[in-house]
């Protein structure tokens, strides 16, 4: 979780990235039929429910939410989301709300992605979960269900550098890419 949401998908220790490279859109799961046009041309993806812009867009139009995170209207949606997340970790209602809604969806989806890839283990990374994860983790271990694959959360990973896990993941595809190609 960065500016959007995607995944890298290991599975039986290869990095699956689909017949056109477009394994792990995580963000375009389809969760509300009706739900908003996506870019991607569908409806109701998760990104348009739930995602880092989605929040960021959700804060700078309530007075109270751009108040509570000293939203300025041209920041990155990373350092946007950032603010967000320390002001919800701060007690800040408006915040903690929009994260809340955004970690459902997430929830869903994440829960969607264990049941259909039956993965080992889930990990959630990038400087959105690592701002984040007092509100993204519970929400996702609440739909768990134990005999699901165990959580680990970016930040929470002992000996993990949760600011890299995206980039080691994206390189990963590229040299499986690569080797592939060869």
């Amino acid at each position: 979780m960065g500016s959007g949401l995607g995944a890298g998908i290991i599975l039986d220790g290869v990095a699956r990235q689909g017949r056109q490279a477009r394994a792990g859109e995580f963000g375009h799961l389809c969760l509300q039929l009706d739900g908003p046009p996506c870019w991607c041309g569908s409806r109701g993806c998760l990104e348009m429910l739930a995602g880092p812009q989605t929040v960021v867009e959700a804060a700078l139009a309530s007075p109270t939410a751009t108040a509570e995170a000293a939203l300025e209207p041209h920041r990155s949606t990373v350092a946007a989301f950032a603010a967000i997340a320390r002001a919800a970790r701060s007690g800040a209602p408006a915040c903690r709300a929009l994260l809340d809604d955004s970690a459902r969806y997430v929830a869903a989806a994440a829960e969607s992605v264990v049941n259909l890839l039956d993965v080992d283990l889930l990990v959630l990374t990038g400087p959105g979960f690592a701002a984040a994860s007092f509100v993204y983790g519970p929400a996702i271990s609440a739909r768990r269900h134990p005999h699901l694959a165990p959580l680990g959360l970016g930040d929470g990973l002992p000996g993990r550098h949760h600011r890299l896990d995206w980039m080691t993941g994206a390189a990963a595809l590229v040299i499986q890419s690569t080797l592939s190609s060869s």
